[in-house]
């Protein structure tokens, strides 16, 4: 009934940018993620920022997208609050049967962030072109 990561609240977010630090992150490297919302409701409110990412090509058995990393912002009526997120490496690996181990495939990866699975305002993309 409810998309993954649906939350209710007392007032109204505006997703304003979000930033990569790394565009072009090297295999087993983390990416931060900086995303800058800003209360646009009348009331006190917190807000989960949510980064899912999607996989350069969707191979079987592998989805459209997972969840990546989330964090907790608070802020006033009209205030900003930046988030700031750690999409862990192991995230953009798929599990390579023939050498027994992780690897990253190649390609852009598209980073999505919003309040639920279903609601993605933003997005940034992080490898070769990113």
């Amino acid at each position: 009934m409810f998309a993954f990561g649906h939350g209710l609240g007392y007032t109204q977010w505006a997703y304003e940018s979000v930033s990569v630090d790394e565009a072009e992150p090297g295999p087993a490297e983390d990416v931060r993620v900086g995303v800058l919302v800003r209360n646009a409701g009348s009331r006190p409110g917190k807000e989960i920022v949510q980064a899912y990412v999607a996989a350069p090509a969707a191979g079987a058995g592998r989805p459209v997208r997972v969840l990546g990393a989330f964090a907790v912002v608070t802020a006033g009526p009209g205030e900003r609050a930046e988030a700031v997120l750690t999409v862990p490496a192991r995230v953009l690996a798929v599990w390579d049967e023939v050498a027994g181990g992780w690897a990253w495939p190649r390609g852009a990866f598209t980073i999505e962030v919003g309040r639920s699975s279903r609601d993605l305002r933003l997005q940034a993309t992080v490898g070769p072109g990113g």
